[in-house]
């Protein structure tokens, strides 16, 4: 009986849930498709195989960081804004932990649907990614590997990512008042809960574990052998960075609705509300609705902190070398791109699916504005506003990681060498910022300039 309820609610609401059902999908596809490449490996000669592997565990590891922030961003988002319909469960007789159950089951049936899609697309992309890694390690013909270890290791990591990161919610959905969740459907004050509690503490230990060691990288590299330019030293400098930036990027996102809000309040009390209707609404709005604005901005936040930080930490290492007079350091930007690449697909499908989920809520507040006496072009600007305030919170706080990143970098690099100065990869972060900008606001004022196929009391009886 109750798995038949959460099916129904599953498809009634399917506009809450596709989101997450997309990216569940996007990320198994994309984990199975670089989680192959350590098959493909194992079949190729040691060196070969070890130039593909040393490629593809980069990409790993901010796969997977992405996945975890979007996946958890858009699972909560679903759950936070079907608390009504749990509500209404409630009324009509459920019990609390039945809620709980159906939430569960929900979770799980999402899980089992977007994992099962993913490994059929990875399985056909797999070979794009490959042939993309494998021209990075000067690698070519290299034969597709798709096992029973990969559709293990994926399905497990998958798995694990949508039911975990789902836990939180299915328990408060069970545990909120159902006239409280009837008369508020998002609540306006974040709160730290055992699991976002475990979240931050394991991300500071491993962001301040990895920070030391890239400080103490130089001193390390003085007890082994090492050329003469120091070069060893920052090798090693740009790979403990590297980690550091992907934990840093971690704990950023795990304490994103305590971040956010702040950011975002400070950078827009900077525009007067008084400047413009539209601006006022959607100020006030992003502030008042932590929840969506919380998904809205981590998929962007990852993206432009991961991107930031890979070129800060390049650009900074080759004005080192370059300083000291050892050698040139060109930038690839292909072996960068192939690295954060799949990350970036995540998070930009991550923030329109967010702003897909939440357009009922839009179509109705838009409906309120409307008759309240706003226009269609009041709405539509309120929207445009909106997206730039989502896009300006992601990229100060991604700066925020990136920045720390540099500096971290530097106090290391300034043991190897004098020159060391920091260089912040703000010109490809801002054209991140750029592209999430356009999708975000496709996405956003679409919907705005489509609504009036509805009547404003169809929308309000939604």
């Amino acid at each position: 009986m109750i798995a038949i309820v959460a099916a129904k609610e599953l498809v009634r609401e399917w506009r809450l849930w596709i989101g997450g059902l997309l990216m569940i999908a996007v990320a198994t596809m994309v984990l199975s498709a670089v989680i192959s490449q350590f098959e493909t490996a194992a079949t190729l000669s040691p060196a070969d195989g070890d130039s593909l592997v040393s490629m593809t565990q980069g990409t790993i590891l901010f796969t997977v960081l992405a996945a975890v922030a979007v996946t958890g961003a858009t699972t909560n988002l679903a759950i936070s804004s079907g608390r009504r319909g749990y509500a209404l469960l409630q009324l009509a007789g459920i019990l609390p932990r039945q809620v709980t159950l159906v939430v569960l089951i929900q979770l799980c049936l999402l899980a089992l649907t977007g994992t099962g899609a993913g490994l059929i697309l990875g399985r056909l992309t797999a070979g794009v990614f490959l042939s993309l890694a494998g021209q990075q390690a000067s690698l070519r013909n290299l034969p597709v590997v798709f096992g029973a270890s990969t559709v293990a290791w994926t399905v497990g990591i998958a798995l694990t990512l949508v039911i975990v990161s789902g836990l939180r919610g299915a328990f408060r959905a069970g545990r909120v008042p159902a006239i409280e969740a009837v008369r508020e459907p998002e609540e306006p004050r974040a709160r730290l809960a055992v699991m976002r509690w475990i979240g931050v503490g394991v991300a500071t230990l491993a962001t301040v574990i990895l920070g030391i060691n890239v400080i103490a990288a130089p001193l390390i590299a003085r007890m082994v052998t090492d050329g003469p330019d120091g070069s060893m030293g920052i090798a090693g400098i740009v790979s403990g960075a590297q980690l550091f930036s992907i934990a840093l990027t971690a704990l950023i996102a795990a304490l994103g609705p305590f971040v956010y809000p702040l950011i975002l309040r400070a950078w827009t009390a900077i525009i007067p509300a008084s400047w413009s209707p539209a601006w006022f609404l959607a100020r006030t709005g992003c502030r008042y609705r932590l929840t969506q604005s919380t998904a809205a901005v981590t998929p962007l936040m990852v993206g432009i902190a991961l991107t930031g930080s890979l070129y800060t930490l390049f650009m900074t290492a080759g004005t080192t070398l370059e300083g000291g007079g050892t050698q040139n350091m060109t930038i690839n930007h292909a072996s960068i791109f192939t690295i954060i690449g799949p990350a970036l697909l995540i998070a930009a499908l991550g923030a329109a699916a967010v702003i897909f989920m939440t357009g009922r809520t839009r179509d109705r507040n838009n409906a309120l504005i409307e008759t309240g006496g706003g226009t269609l072009a009041t709405t539509t600007l309120s929207a445009a506003f909106e997206t730039i305030i989502y896009v300006g919170t992601a990229f100060l706080t991604g700066a925020l990681v990136y920045g720390a990143v540099g500096l971290v970098a530097t106090a290391a690099l300034m043991q190897v060498s004098d020159t060391a100065t920091p260089v912040y990869g703000v010109g490809i972060s801002s054209l991140v910022a750029v592209a999430g900008l356009l999708v975000v606001g496709i996405a956003t004022i679409t919907p705005a300039l489509t609504a009036r196929r509805h009547t404003i009391p169809a929308l309000l009886a939604h």
